[in-house]
This record gives structure tokens, sequence and C-alpha cells, in this order.
């Protein structure tokens, strides 16, 4: 395990936030069976298929030569080329050469949507924010609970069928639980799934992740009381830091908690296949 991060100290804790958000991705390449993962001091890039998610989660190239960078972007156009896919570029703060997105446009990609990193100090959280004292939360801990979090994918993020099954077969093969990294949530009221949220553990922070309510649910403090759950689950394994991405819907609630806004991460589309 990465040596667990104690403060809210820049540029440890921006290196940190990105590390984690670039994990997340990396299960894709790593968990799926016909998936590809490949990294490289300067690289790190993945395949999952036609359907995708495929693209490079972090750049590091070694020369700010424009030659170089351009013929290395080039070397990675052709590889997802030669598999006849479209695939995404991020870009986060440690991107280097630093004009990384200006040489990605230069080649014909298209900026497509930044990530916002998140991190709050779980020791200064405010947990007195309104939220629902009645929902039942549980971990999940097998398969049959899993497809639980798969149909609620579809139910609270609207994914469609194939994206909802993708996730599921990435947490079935990336395993979860106990001395896992990855580690799933469903909230409960009435006896009925309403709720999701997942955990990840990695560079030394908690990174919470799919946290949704179902929409008849909404507006009744179920995801704040998901989020608060999740934070203090970490707490009490020895997490002091966590970080998230939100969504236009989730982000009041993480303000109110006491999320604050640390980094950007942009990601850029390939050019149209010829």
């Amino acid at each position: 395990m990465s040596m667990i991060l104690q403060q809210l100290a820049t540029p440890v804790l921006i290196e940190a936030i990105e590390k984690n958000l670039v994990e997340e991705m990396a299960w894709f390449g790593r968990a799926l069976p016909q998936a590809e993962l490949h990294k490289t001091p300067e690289l790190l890039t993945f395949y999952t298929g036609a359907g995708g998610p495929n693209g490079v989660l972090y750049t590091r190239f070694a020369s700010d030569d424009i030659r170089y960078v351009a013929a290395r972007i080039d070397d990675v156009m052709e590889y997802f080329g030669a598999r006849g896919v479209a695939f995404g570029w991020s870009v986060g703060p440690s991107a280097r050469p630093a004009q990384l997105a200006s040489l990605l446009e230069a080649r014909g990609f298209t900026y497509s949507a930044s990530t916002t990193g998140m991190a709050i100090d779980m020791l200064a959280m405010r947990e007195d924010v309104p939220h629902n004292t009645e929902l039942n939360i549980t971990e999940i801990v097998d398969l049959e609970h899993l497809r639980i979090l798969r149909d609620m994918e579809m139910r609270g993020f609207g994914a469609t069928e194939a994206g909802a099954q993708q996730y599921h077969d990435v947490y079935a093969g990336a395993g979860f639980g106990n001395g896992l990294p990855w580690h799933h949530f469903i909230g409960w009221l009435g006896g009925a799934p309403v709720a999701i949220a997942s955990l990840l553990y990695h560079a030394g922070v908690a990174g919470i992740y799919g946290v949704t309510t179902a929409p008849e649910a909404r507006r009744q403090g179920v995801g704040a009381a998901m989020t608060l759950h999740v934070l203090r689950y970490a707490r009490a394994n020895g997490y002091r830091i966590a970080i998230l991405s939100p969504t236009s819907m989730s982000e009041a609630i993480y303000r109110r908690i006491g999320f604050n806004d640390y980094c950007k991460l942009h990601h850029y589309g390939s050019p149209p296949r010829k």
C-alpha cells in the first residue's frame, strides 16, 4: 500500500489526485479479459475494443522538442488506428511537455471535457450536513450484489446496459472487499436499493467514485448519506485524505461536506478516422 497522505499539501496532493483518477480508468485495461494496458516511462495507454473506452491516461515525454512530441503522438495514433478505434487523450497536471494540449490540437485532437479533482481532510469534514438517517448502507461482498450496482448504474446515471455491464465486469475482474483496493456500497430504503458508491484506495488517498441515487429517492439526503458513509469507512481504515471528481448534480453536496478544488484533467478526442 502507498504511504498514506496526511495533509492537503500541494504539489504532493495534486499528484495523488491525478494518480487515483488515472488508476480508476487503468482498471479497464487491467481487469477486462479482452483489454490491454501498456505502461512505459512516457505513456500509460489502455485498449478495451471497438466499444471503448480507449485512450492515453498519462503522458511524460522524455523531450519537449516539438518534432519528438509530434512523432510520439503519431505513434499513438497509429497504434489505435491499426485497431480501428477512436480514443481519448487525458492531459493532467503532470503531463509533459507543458504545451501538450496545444500540440494535440495541432495534430487534429479536439477538446471534449474536463475533470475537476477535489479533496478533503476527513478529520475536518463537516458531518452535520443534512442527510438521510434512515438509509441502510451495506458493503458489496459478492457478485450477486454487484449486479445490483450494475442495475443502479442504469437507474442513477442513465447508463446504457452495455456501459453498466462493462463497469460490472471491471469491478468483478479487479476484485473487491477486504484487503483489496476497491470497495462498493449499496444504500437501502425500505428494503429496496436506492443508491450506490465506490471507493478506491490508491496513491495514499481514498478515491470516491460512482455515487448515484435512483430518481425516486433524490432530494431526500441519500447522496449525502452515502458520501458520508464512504468517507467514514475510509477514515476508519486509516486514510485521512479523500478525493473525487464531482458531477454537476453532486458538486453542491461535496462542497457542503468540505471538498475543495485542487486540479483539473483535460480530455481530448482523437481526430476522425479517414
